[in-house]
């Protein structure tokens, strides 16, 4: 699962090298502590269609015909569609056609997701062990209203926990899917049979992350947290005491 990210502009130097994005590209998007999927912003991501450029894109899968954009934010609203789930792709009637045709790269870096502990749910930011930027796997499509008009929206994959995220969403035990760049660079492909496909979509067993616990917040505070203070380390005491072992694996 994945509904809230971050995108502040760190080292992009794997990307670039990898021919995924271009350093110039920095300046295309501000930067964002805290994204809050549940607002469906338009975000930045790399669609096959025109993989050279990023486009400006609503996070939330919509379907393709909608008789508004007001019917189809009220589809929204009814199904989360923000995440989907990438064991389960290929059959899906929503996701399977922009899983065949029409996938793309978010780029991101770094998420949130909450851990249970107790009573308590404690709020997680994860990134990357080197803080890189990198990029989930998605899926966008383009939805029609019956005047013609067109939209365009997309939905996060997402894959197995590994052992750092088994410790952070021990109830769900899921993640988002994170891309190496080569594994992108087939995502992307218009030539990638179905098999390159799943195989790239394989949980990435030297993905190296780190985490660490945050303040916590109500989803609806988001919008006041554009800054580093989002994602700064906060000690909960009272609720670790008991689970030293667990938080020496989130923060080495």
């Amino acid at each position: 699962m994945c509904f809230y990210y971050s995108i502040t502009k760190k080292s992009i130097n794997t990307l670039v090298k990898g021919s995924i994005i271009k350093e110039t590209q920095l300046s295309l998007f501000e930067e964002k502590y805290i994204v809050n999927g549940f607002e469906h912003p338009k975000m930045p991501i790399v669609m096959d269609s025109n993989p050279t450029h990023i486009s400006q894109v609503q996070w939330g899968f919509m379907p393709s015909q909608i008789k508004s954009i007001e019917h189809g934010f009220e589809f929204l609203g009814k199904y989360n569609t923000l995440n989907a789930k990438s064991e389960d792709i290929t059959q899906s009637h929503l996701f399977s056609e922009a899983f065949a045709k029409q996938r793309c790269l978010v780029l991101c870096s770094g998420f949130f997701e909450w851990r249970k502990v107790k009573k308590e749910k404690v709020p997680y930011y994860i990134s990357l062990n080197n803080d890189e930027m990198f990029v989930f796997a998605g899926i966008w499509n383009e939805s029609t209203d019956v005047r013609g008009n067109k939209y365009l929206s997309f939905a996060i994959l997402t894959t197995t926990a590994n052992e750092i995220m088994s410790i952070i969403h021990n109830t769900k035990l899921r993640m988002p899917l994170i891309l190496t760049p080569e594994n992108a660079i087939t995502w992307l492909s218009k030539e990638a049979t179905p098999q390159q496909l799943l195989e790239a979509l394989k949980p990435n067993k030297s993905l190296k992350l780190k985490a660490h616990s945050i303040k916590k917040f109500m989803p609806n505070q988001t919008a006041k947290f554009n800054s580093n203070d989002i994602i700064a380390y906060y000690n909960y005491p009272e609720i670790f005491v008991l689970l030293s072992n667990q938080e020496t694996i989130l923060k080495g």
